[in-house]
């Protein structure tokens, strides 16, 4: 078996299944109907890893991000106190997160959903709010679904996302660890090489470069991570590199 033979495999196994997609847009459906009551007409979108097709079996959830037009005359603040409360009337277990409500499900799957209030006619940027600072975040998830879906690495990604899944590598974000294998692997043309270069990259980047945000040069993606997990990851990196086969490193 050829290394590209055994990429494949992996990634085959880690595909969803038909059924498994229509549990998760029957959860959507649920959340859309029961949003949709409130005034505002909001637009609803799929975030995360089901947006930017990078959806691994290994661990997966979903983002569904609902946005009022810039014209509502609800706060930001009001907007996300409203979706919880609607939530809470069909889930009795939904859960505050930064800048998302979170409904916890069995074997630790869970749906995260974004509310926020768009700033132009496309939706394309919004403002989300902050629950730990009580101010609000810039952010567009439409671009970096975009950045996502047009750097060509969903390949990469996926089995990158795999990596930190088997090995417990504490990338607690998932676009943090998407960014930085587009910006590692650019110009390689195998997968092989992709993945080699950007485990290169994380290990020589991860501890002293700010990753920012495409959507928002002021939000820097790896000022959430720790020193420690920093170096957590450095090191994980490196044994990557350093494995004698790549069943080693996916194992």
């Amino acid at each position: 078996m050829t290394n590209d033979e055994y990429f494949q495999g992996l990634l085959k196994q880690q595909d969803l299944t038909t059924a498994e997609y229509n549990v998760l847009r029957g959860i959507r459906d649920k959340v859309e109907k029961l949003l949709a009551v409130l005034e505002g007409r909001p637009r609803f979108y799929y975030g995360g890893s089901y947006g930017k097709n990078t959806i691994i079996r290994q661990k997966y959830d979903l983002d569904i991000v609902v946005y009022w037009p810039k014209d509502t005359s609800y706060t930001i603040k009001g907007i996300y106190e409203g979706v919880g409360k609607q939530l809470k009337k069909e889930w009795g277990s939904v859960n505050s997160k930064t800048v998302a409500w979170e409904i916890p499900f069995q074997s630790g799957f869970h749906v995260d959903v974004v509310p926020g209030r768009a700033l132009d006619d496309g939706y394309v940027e919004a403002n989300l709010y902050r629950t730990d600072t009580g101010t609000t975040l810039k952010t567009s998830i439409k671009t970096h679904i975009g950045v996502v879906r047009n750097s060509n690495r969903r390949d990469a990604i996926r089995l990158m996302k795999l990596w930190r899944e088997r090995k417990r590598v504490p990338f607690k974000k998932s676009f943090l660890l998407e960014i930085m294998t587009i910006e590692g692997s650019k110009g390689q043309n195998s997968l092989e090489n992709q993945l080699i270069y950007a485990f290169r990259y994380i290990r020589d980047k991860i501890e002293t470069t700010k990753i920012q945000d495409p959507a928002n040069s002021n939000n820097s993606l790896s000022d959430d991570i720790s020193y420690t997990d920093k170096v957590l990851i450095k090191l994980a990196a490196q044994a990557a590199l350093d494995a004698k086969s790549w069943g080693e490193v996916f194992s």
